[in-house]
């Protein structure tokens, strides 16, 4: 903790936003609202910026009966404490999440229950989260809010990110803007400023009215998740910039940790490198048929074709997340192999295959006992041949017996869609101490010390973003009593300099002859700008990227392919890159909106 009088401030504003995700940009628009000067920073460069809520699938919990939709929430949370303050305030602005959408969001809702009850087929992927635990009482009243007819599309976080962006007389962003530390005042205990890497400087930044941490969770922290959670390695199957800053600062500012071994969307992934985002990888072909999954022992630790709940599995009458394994692997036969290889869709599984003419040469080139990948393997096929599997109950009929080989062997990684924990907070998103005392001008939202502990409802931490995210920022942008003395202060110069200025400004792209601009805002990204060239005949000759805020993996790849097969072919009308559907729509989108200005320049 740096201690202020000793500082000099290179910037002042009324409230800094640690974290431009969905709860960091709802704090620092309703603190821009309520009066503010605001800051808000990101430790993501622009354009990957967004948090978990860029990732996610878009839903938003909601209820229309406060009683039945905190009945449905309490009974999630049983067997762990919750607050009931807290938890008033939250399942009561839950039941009046419509309006929320309405007022502040200028969107018309969609339930997802209506969708489904009019298209079952088209919204069967959702049936099963909506709700994920119908059993519980109050479950009847919860539905999923969307800002239009589609999800897992970031188009509730681009609704969110415009909201900033349409206030940018009040609001200061900062990309590549790690937070520090927290700066407290002469009494040891007030939050005045926050110390901010900018540009390679250590800038010291003052906030007069408060300071909101939403840096979201500590996902892609192995050291974290080891000592909060327990387990070795679980990665990141949303943003790779959540390493857990924000616990740091709550530490530093003294404050109390809750659910800290809280995660929710625990997966069995293909094998992705420590630090990268985790593939979210699933099909139908890898849970039915000669193929099952494998732990550090070479035997099968969970049943291949179990539905789970946001990666919780069920676990003697409630829903946990599973134990994870260090090094589990996919193994198939050649049968299998052959089915994978029909599909494209398939081929990310069969090109990382390892093959072996033998059982035992398989354990051999994976680092398993022979003897139980054999005995696996064995007890496998005498379960299909009795009709039952009585080690994990999969449905006989995803099931077929191993062939004689080749056999091949896929290694698997551990990802999770988010962490819960965080500093405590009361029901005014203040952070508390270990005595459950306010920590003044200090606050918190959305996915750091979020109000989940217990079995996650999906939706729940979009709406954590926004319903606590609104209550930080109002109570943040609130004045203050002078915690300092005009004398303490008069050894603090103020330094009003170009540091408070902001990195979301408007790029201007220039063009030559037969050169044209076109944007798109239909991708997982927020904008994509391109600029085509076209001879005299208006064939397109080359199409440049200019700005991109698409996914590192799949979306990349589609920028970097679709151009020259739509300069080859002299059409947008080409084939979608496979996992990166999003990226190509818009891609195309952006393009036929240069080819558009053509005849009107």
């Amino acid at each position: 903790m740096l201690e202020q009088q000793l500082k000099k401030w290179q910037a002042v504003y009324d409230v800094i936003v640690v974290g431009f995700g969905g709860a960091g940009a709802t704090a620092a628009r309703f603190a821009a609202d309520n009066g503010a000067k605001v800051l808000l920073i990101d430790s993501a460069p622009e354009g990957h910026e967004g948090g978990n809520t860029r990732y996610c699938g878009q839903l938003i919990m909601s209820g229309s009966e406060p009683d039945k939709i905190k009945q449905y929430f309490v009974n999630l949370t049983k067997p762990m404490n919750y607050d009931e303050e807290m938890v008033d305030v939250y399942t009561c602005e839950l039941a009046q999440m419509k309006d929320y959408l309405k007022k502040y969001l200028d969107v018309e809702p969609v339930s997802v229950r209506e969708m489904i009850d009019k298209q079952p087929q088209k919204f069967a992927g959702l049936q099963s989260m909506t709700p994920e635990y119908p059993e519980l009482a109050g479950a009847e009243d919860f539905d999923f809010l969307l800002v239009h007819e589609g999800y897992s599309d970031a188009a509730l976080w681009k609704t969110l990110r415009q909201q900033v962006v349409k206030r940018t007389d009040k609001i200061d962003v900062w990309f590549d803007a790690p937070a520090l530390h927290l700066i407290k005042a002469n009494d040891d205990r007030t939050i005045v400023g926050v110390q901010i890497e900018r540009a390679g400087q250590k800038v010291n930044v003052k906030a007069k009215g408060g300071v909101v941490l939403t840096s979201g969770g500590f996902e892609n922290n192995k050291d974290k998740v080891q000592n909060y959670v327990g387990e070795p390695f679980i990665g990141p199957v949303g943003t790779i910039y959540n390493k857990g800053i924000g616990i740091d600062l709550a530490i530093e500012a003294g404050a109390d940790l809750w659910h800290m071994q809280a995660t929710s969307g625990s997966m069995t992934l293909l094998h992705f490198d420590e630090g990268q985002r985790a593939p979210l990888f699933a099909g139908p072909a890898l849970n039915n048929g000669s193929i099952l999954r494998i732990g550090d022992d070479g035997t099968r630790y969970h049943r291949e074709d179990e539905v789970a709940r946001h990666g919780y599995w069920y676990n003697h009458g409630l829903w946990r997340a599973p134990q994870t394994q260090e090094h589990p692997y996919l193994v198939f036969d050649q049968t299998q192999f052959n089915e994978l290889n029909k599909d494209d869709y398939y081929q990310a599984v069969t090109n990382r295959a390892i093959k072996a003419a033998s059982l035992v040469d398989l354990a051999d080139k994976i680092t398993v006992s022979k003897e139980n990948l054999q005995q696996t393997i064995t007890r496998f096929n005498e379960s299909v041949a009795a009709g039952n599997d009585p080690e994990f109950h999969r449905d006989i009929k995803t099931m077929r017996a191993f062939d004689d080989g080749p056999y091949y062997a896929v290694p698997l990684s551990q990802g999770m869609l988010n962490t819960q924990g965080g500093p405590r907070r009361n029901a005014r998103a203040e952070v508390v101490d270990l005595a459950g005392e306010p920590i003044p001008h200090l606050y918190a939202a959305g996915e750091l010390g979020s109000i989940w502990n217990g079995q996650y409802q999906g939706g729940g931490d979009i709406s954590d973003c926004l319903i606590f995210g609104k209550i930080a920022g109002e109570n943040a942008a609130q004045v203050k009593e002078a915690v300092i003395s005009e004398q303490q202060t008069s050894e603090v110069p103020v330094d009003s300099s170009a540091l408070g200025q902001s990195d979301m400004q408007a790029a201007v792209y220039s063009t030559k002859k037969n050169q044209f601009i076109g944007k798109s805002t239909i991708g997982m990204g927020d904008e994509l700008i391109v600029r085509i060239t076209v001879d005299e005949q208006q064939n397109l000759q080359d199409i440049e990227v200019l700005k991109q805020e698409e996914s590192a993996d799949y979306g990349l790849k589609a920028l970097k392919e679709l151009p020259k097969e739509m300069i080859r072919q002299n059409t947008i009308e080409v084939d979608a890159v496979s996992g990166a559907s999003n990226t190509s729509r818009a891609l195309k989108a952006a393009v036929k909106d240069a080819l558009s200005k053509i005849t009107k320049s």
